[in-house]
């Protein structure tokens, strides 16, 4: 057959399927009118007979209904990409979708909910109330605070070093010794949020989204910044949690829940080795060095390796 041999016509509604790349269901080519705009969990239109994307079609539309119902008043941004939680509190509505083009859900098909750092539990939400629960990241963050603050000076210290040293070759700054560029490789006790909604629903069971936890920053790492990205990504989810409740479960109580035992602290790693104990002694050593590579004992080579030896680098 050829490239543009008639195609068959539309299954759903007879018309006409137009365009070289077509949309198919359950093997057969469908119109765009048809086919319009789905929104499904993965690859599930890919597995729909004929017979059961016309029932789609028939579900799409009375939801249709509730799209020109809705009424925004809330909105919560969860990351950076376009997942928006749009809330119609009156109707008990919810969409993710800014501009309310994916599926309206109603807030009694949510059956419960849970908002997690990575494995932990942060919000739980069912008909029995909302868990919250205390996380140990602060904790956790608190008790890396002096060794972040130790790894920091250290890192200053030797920029102090390499500085001077530079100056030491020929008087001027030239960033001959090329390590002005170390940075702190810090590990974050989480890595990201992970938000999970079960619903009792025709076509969504579950749905999942992740937002990435805060970070250390890699050059000037703070415990307290840290702690203060993280404490603003919370109190954003503490208004998803008590959202989600307000339409799913409203006047369901909400209890506090301490914390569990804290996993071990994450280990914290740098990726230039420790500044050597005293300034005076490796600066005398260097310029021993130096007078002896420019007397021709050592090579170029030879003082470089000297120098990053006493630098500890």
């Amino acid at each position: 057959m050829g490239l543009f041999a008639k195609r068959p016509p539309c299954p759903i509604c007879g018309g006409k399927v137009k365009g070289l790349l077509t949309w198919k269901v359950g093997g057969e080519k469908v119109c765009d009118d048809c086919y319009g705009f789905v929104d499904l969990p993965d690859k599930m239109v890919d597995t729909m007979s004929i017979e059961e994307f016309k029932q789609y079609m028939v579900f799409r539309d009375e939801n249709d209904v509730l799209r020109q119902e809705f009424q925004e008043t809330q909105r919560i941004d969860f990351g950076w990409l376009d997942t928006k939680f749009l809330f119609d509190m009156p109707h008990r509505y919810l969409c993710m979708d800014k501009h309310l083009k994916k599926t309206i859900f109603e807030g009694g098909q949510i059956k419960s909910f849970v908002i997690r750092e990575d494995s932990m539990p942060l919000y739980e939400g069912s008909a029995n109330g909302l868990r919250k629960h205390e996380s140990s990241v602060p904790a956790q963050v608190a008790a890396m605070a002096p060794q972040i603050q130790q790894i920091v000076s250290q890192k200053q210290f030797q920029r102090n070093m390499e500085r001077l040293v530079d100056q030491l070759d020929d008087g001027k700054r030239n960033h001959s010794t090329g390590y002005y560029n170390d940075f702190v490789d810090i590990a974050a006790p989480f890595k990201n949020f992970i938000l999970e909604i079960r619903f009792d629903h025709p076509y969504w069971k579950t749905f999942t989204a992740d937002t990435p936890g805060p970070t250390f920053d890699s050059t000037e790492p703070n415990a307290g910044d840290y702690l203060n990205a993280y404490r603003e990504k919370v109190q954003t989810l503490d208004q998803l949690a008590t959202a989600l409740m307000a339409i799913a479960f409203p006047g369901a109580k909400v209890e506090q829940v301490a914390a569990a035992g804290a996993p071990g602290q994450p280990a914290v790693t740098r990726t230039a080795a420790a500044a050597p104990a005293t300034s005076e002694d490796a600066i005398e050593a260097i310029q021993k060095f130096k007078r002896l590579y420019e007397e021709g004992v050592l090579t170029e080579e030879e003082f470089a390796a000297k120098k990053r030896q006493l630098l500890g680098i």
